[in-house]
């Protein structure tokens, strides 16, 4: 690896770095997603002409992560059955999560910051050098195809080839091939992360495992990617508010389809998220 790359993987990792000497290892992995869903916001709030799959990624990281919090908060309320799994299970289920988020904005945010300040001369250097996945490198290459001539298509293009590589290359073997049959338990009740889309996997493919790439995708491709342009090209300026409101933070649990105010109120308090707590709850 040469030091060209290094540089922009430093770069990176500064951006979520965290004081953790505080923190205890579950808060660590908390922190750290709400710094990636920021990091992926900010990146899209600077150029939503180009950066469209970072706009997506800070709303997928930020479903992300609320499903940690949820699993975390199922395991220490010992709820687990009230989505159908094991304590094993959900601290898997947890892990796997956090693995996920991490493996993808590992792999790609560099991309983004080298994009952004060194252009496309950048990230043909590093593939040169054999350092960056040529499909990743022909992606990035159609996004600067469609910008430099005003063509959004292209750029959504390129965008979507980023989003393919992500799924199929770093999610696939290092999250969901470890553990198919976990994932096939829980496909059912995973949502889109599409402000808009209130659809889970389970009513998308009903028996689907979202751990098989061919399954997931056609979800992606077919449901929430066109629903993330129409929302992108057609609300901006309500797409603008909610990236801001991901930068700053809320209420982890506020998700559609969560089950039942009883169930979000036994989670906060045995995370001790008590700031969460619902006002009439608390009295």
């Amino acid at each position: 690896m040469n030091q060209l790359i290094q540089t922009w993987q430093a770069r990176a990792e500064r951006r979520i770095d965290l004081d953790d000497g505080n923190l205890s290892e579950h808060l660590i992995v908390f922190k750290r997603n709400q710094a990636i869903t920021a990091a992926y916001a900010e990146m899209y709030l600077r150029n939503p002409q180009v950066y469209k799959w970072a706009g997506m990624a800070a709303l997928t990281s930020a479903t992300v992560g609320r499903g940690m919090y949820l699993m975390y908060g199922l395991r220490q309320a010992r709820l687990g059955s009230v989505v159908g799994l094991f304590g094993r299970e959900v601290a898997e289920t947890f892990r796997q999560l956090g693995v996920g988020n991490r493996a993808v904005f590992t792999d790609i945010y560099w991309q983004h910051i080298a994009y952004e300040q060194g252009g496309l001369a950048e990230l043909e250097a590093i593939g040169q050098a054999g350092d960056l996945n040529q499909r990743a490198l022909q992606g990035w290459r159609t996004i600067d195809a469609g910008r430099r001539v005003g063509n959004q298509d292209l750029v959504w293009q390129g965008n979507t080839v980023l989003l393919q590589f992500e799924q199929q290359e770093v999610l696939q073997p290092q999250v969901y091939d470890r553990n198919q049959a976990l994932w096939a338990e829980v496909s059912g009740w995973i949502p889109s992360p599409i402000p808009g889309h209130r659809e889970i996997f389970g009513d998308f493919a009903r028996g689907g495992n979202i751990g098989v790439f061919h399954e997931r995708w056609r979800w992606i491709e077919g449901r929430m990617l066109p629903r993330w342009r129409a929302l992108a090209d057609s609300q901006p300026a309500r797409v603008r508010r909610l990236l801001q409101s991901l930068m700053l933070g809320g209420d982890p649990l506020a998700l559609p389809g969560l089950p039942a105010l009883k169930l979000r109120l036994g989670i906060y308090q045995a995370i001790g998220l008590g700031a969460w707590l619902p006002k009439a709850a608390t009295v």
